[in-house]
């Protein structure tokens, strides 16, 4: 009887040794798929902050870009402008000393001079 009962306990050790063992397998199987799960999303995490970076980067240049490109532009227009208002300078200029020797011309014409016979120029003063 007693080897009966020896054996009888032996198996119900043996099959709670089991159970245990199968549970604590099945938490380790767990664990194991919880951990890669956590590094999957930290490795998801690095790759949407690499990405984040790469396009505000990619932002930023292109913000350099048409900064600069704004400057050129601006850049040539003022010197379209400065170059266009020294032109006007100039043709001002003329115009004011074409001005003076018409006034002067016509002055002369005016002025009947004496020496207005004998000048040589005196066909085309009048």
């Amino acid at each position: 009887f007693r080897g009966k009962e020896l054996q009888a306990q032996r198996l119900i050790t043996q099959e709670k040794e089991q159970d245990e063992y199968e549970v604590d397998q099945r938490r380790r199987e767990l664990e194991t798929l919880a951990r890669s799960d956590v590094e999957e999303y930290i490795k998801d995490c690095k790759r949407r902050r690499r990405k984040s970076l790469a396009v505000r980067a990619k932002e930023h240049r292109w913000h350099l870009e048409w900064k600069r490109d704004k400057m050129e532009a601006e850049r040539k227009e003022k010197n379209k402008r400065s170059k266009n208002a020294a032109l006007d300078r100039k043709y001002a200029e003329l115009a004011r000393e074409k001005e003076r020797a018409r006034i002067a011309l016509d002055a002369l014409r005016h002025a009947r001079c004496t020496f207005s016979s004998s000048n040589p120029f005196g066909s085309i003063l009048e």
